[in-house]
């Protein structure tokens, strides 16, 4: 459901949050490039914008960037409500965001424990909510890039993941040719809590295959993660039972 405004779930509703991830490893580099997009329009010049100079560091910040974090990430709740901070991308008339049940194997994308949250026609200022019909559910997201069309180093049915395990090693599945040699990391996460609302992160895309060393446009990658920017705030399990979905969107207004 397209909601109009910018959701904002109630901190009296938010008193649990079972947010799931697997035992915390090493570090996962990131390999960064020079946006395509030209001055301006760095991921960091986004957020810098959106939340405040210097509140955000774009490469040292993210989930995943120091000892402990957990790796890979997901999260879970009840539902969750999207809001689309930015879209910059050649491919944003055409990209596909969507949700999946995280199980910890590759999803299969057939509308079973899935769905779509963005579709390509939807741009900045776009928001969505989704409810899991009141049961707690670990959930990831996935990019179509391109949607039904061959993304570079991407061809259809290629999907990047949240978890970086269920993506390719390397441009095209070619075999890693730089750090993490484990999974291409094509979302970056920062928790925003502290700068938004409770049980809220970041979510920023690369719509490209992160797997090919960056260049100069455009036949690789850029690794700039500004392509698809948006929020997700999680609604957690209540800290008691028998509250329906609508009693909690009432609670809401």
């Amino acid at each position: 459901m397209t909601l109009a405004t910018r959701p904002l779930l109630p901190f009296a509703l938010a008193a649990l949050l079972a947010m799931a991830a697997s035992p915390a490893h090493a570090i996962v580099p990131v390999v960064f490039g020079t946006s395509w997009d030209g001055p301006g329009n760095s991921l960091q010049d986004i957020l810098d914008s959106e939340y405040g100079p210097g509140a955000i560091t774009v490469t040292t910040d993210y989930i995943g960037a120091h000892v402990g974090d957990p790796d890979p990430f997901y999260w879970t709740g009840l539902g969750f409500t999207d809001y689309l901070v930015r879209e910059i991308s050649g491919y944003a008339h055409s990209n596909v965001l969507g949700w999946y049940k995280e199980t910890g194997v590759m999803p299969v994308i057939d509308s079973v424990d899935d769905g779509i949250v963005f579709n390509g026609p939807d741009g900045s200022g776009a928001s969505a909510l989704i409810s899991f019909g009141g049961v707690s559910t670990p959930f990831g997201f996935y990019l179509n890039p391109n949607g039904p069309g061959a993304a570079t180093n991407a061809p259809e049915p290629e999907l990047f993941f949240s978890n970086r395990l269920f993506n390719d090693l390397g441009p095209s599945g070619a075999g890693a040719i730089h750090a993490p040699f484990d999974g291409d990391v094509q979302f970056l996460v920062f928790d925003i809590s502290s700068l938004t609302h409770p049980y809220t992160w970041l979510v920023c895309v690369e719509d490209l295959d992160y797997g090919a060393n960056p260049g100069p446009c455009c036949e690789t990658t850029d690794n700039d993660y500004n392509d698809l920017v948006f929020e997700v705030q999680v609604l957690p399990p209540l800290p008691v039972t028998a509250a329906t979905w609508t009693s909690v969107k009432r609670l809401g207004r």
